[in-house]
C-alpha cells in the first residue's frame, strides 16, 4: 500500500512538474512575467512557479520515501556484480547526471540548444511586453513609477490620456491600466516616457 501510493505520487507530481518546466520554459521571463499581464490556461506566471515549487516539494518528499521504502533494493543495485557486467547500470546514471549538470555549466550540446532556445523565448517577451525598471513595478502606482524613473509625473500621465489610454486616478497601478485599456505595460512606460525627458510638444 505505502509503496504503490509512493509510487503513484511520484508519478504523478514528476507529471505536474514536467507541465510547469515546459510552460515556464516558454513563458516569459520571470521580471517580465509578474511585469505583464501574461497567463497561459487562465494562470498568471506567478501562479505557474508556485505550482511547479510545491509539485517539486511533493516529489521530493516522495522520493525520499521511495528511497526508504526500497532501500534494500537500491542497495542490491550498487552491490550487484554479474560476469561481463561490471556496474553498468551505475556507471551510466553516474555519467549521465553529472554530464548534465557540468553541461548545463559549461553549455555543452544539447543544453547549450535548450539554453538558446530559452534565451530567445525570453527576448522574445521583453521585446513583446517590455521590462520592468523593477521586479513589482506593475502593482505601483503610475505616478509613482515616473517619479521612480526621473520622469515628470503630470506630463506622464498627460500622455496617456494624449495617446487614449483611461486613466481614473494618477494612482491606478500600472497593472490595472493595462488590463482596462488593452495593452501591455510595456507601451505603456514607451507613452509615460516620450515626452518625459524634457521635450516639447509635437513639432
Amino acid at each position: 500500500m505505502a509503496k504503490q501510493t509512493t509510487s503513484l505520487t511520484l508519478a504523478f507530481s514528476g507529471l505536474v512538474m514536467l507541465v510547469t518546466s515546459v510552460v515556464l520554459y516558454f513563458g516569459p521571463a520571470g521580471q517580465v512575467g509578474h511585469f505583464c499581464p501574461w497567463s497561459f490556461m487562465g494562470l498568471s506566471r506567478h501562479h505557474w512557479g508556485a505550482l511547479h515549487l510545491n509539485s517539486g516539494l511533493l516529489f521530493c518528499l516522495a522520493m525520499g520515501l521511495h528511497v526508504y521504502l526500497n532501500w534494500r533494493l537500491l542497495l542490491g543495485y550498487l552491490k550487484r556484480r554479474r560476469p561481463g557486467y561490471p556496474a553498468v547500470p551505475l556507471a551510466v546514471s553516474l555519467s549521465l547526471t553529472l554530464y548534465v549538470c557540468v553541461g548545463g555549466y559549461y553549455e555543452l550540446p544539447p543544453m547549450e540548444q535548450f539554453l538558446g532556445v530559452a534565451r530567445a523565448c525570453r527576448m522574445a517577451s521583453m521585446e513583446k511586453y517590455g521590462s520592468p525598471p523593477y521586479g513589482t513595478a506593475a502593482g505601483y502606482p503610475a505616478a509613482h513609477i515616473a517619479r521612480y524613473m526621473g520622469w515628470d509625473s503630470g506630463k506622464s500621465i498627460e500622455q496617456l490620456i494624449r495617446n487614449r489610454i483611461t486613466i481614473q486616478s494618477p494612482n491606478q497601478s500600472l497593472a490595472d491600466l493595462a488590463r482596462q485599456n488593452g495593452t501591455s505595460i510595456g507601451r505603456l512606460l514607451d507613452i509615460m516616457c516620450a515626452r518625459s525627458n524634457g521635450d516639447e510638444d509635437e513639432r
